[in-house]
């Protein structure tokens, strides 16, 4: 997960490099943050699953 998040930030410094509109700049970045809070949701909420049993 964390990996994916870097990337997405990446992706967004690589736009702020190449001078894009602040447009773009600004949709890349909340894209990276609505993503990241899905993934969040979904591993928080997903069963561990373990499978511990002594």
């Amino acid at each position: 997960m964390d990996t994916l998040i870097f990337g997405g930030l990446l992706a967004t410094l690589y736009a702020l490099h190449r001078q894009r509109s602040r447009a773009a700049l600004l949709g890349g970045w909340w894209i990276v943050l609505v993503l990241t809070v899905i993934l969040l949701a979904h591993h928080i909420t997903s069963s561990l699953g373990l499978g511990l049993s002594y």
